[in-house]
This record gives structure tokens, C-alpha cells and sequence, in this order.
């Protein structure tokens, strides 16, 4: 899940944090079924995910 987290952030136009969770939700539904629960990620947990990266502030 980190992976696609910070693929999204790559891909972002924008590092807006919306613009990073529109572009993880597209990679999410390209790669998962959305009953997996391997796609239930809050947006908490994507936010930690980018701080512990350094790609956050």
C-alpha cells in the first residue's frame, strides 16, 4: 500500500492532498476490487504514510 501511496504522490499534478487521494483512489480501483480490504486506507493513515517519507510537512 505505501508503494501506491507515494506512486500517487509522483503522479500528482499538484502535491494538494486532494490531488493525492483522487490519483491513489484511481490506482487503487486499477489494482484492487473495492470490497478488498486491502483498499480500506483512511486518509490519516495515507497522511502518516507521506510524513514518514519526508514527502509531507
Amino acid at each position: 500500500m505505501e508503494e501506491l501511496i507515494v506512486e500517487a504522490y509522483h503522479k500528482a499534478k499538484t502535491k494538494e492532498f486532494f490531488a493525492i487521494t483522487t490519483i491513489l483512489e484511481k490506482l487503487l480501483k486499477k489494482y484492487y476490487s473495492l470490497q478488498d480490504p486491502r483498499t480500506w486506507i483512511t486518509t490519516g493513515e495515507v497522511r502518516r504514510i507521506l510524513e514518514q517519507r519526508g514527502l509531507w510537512v
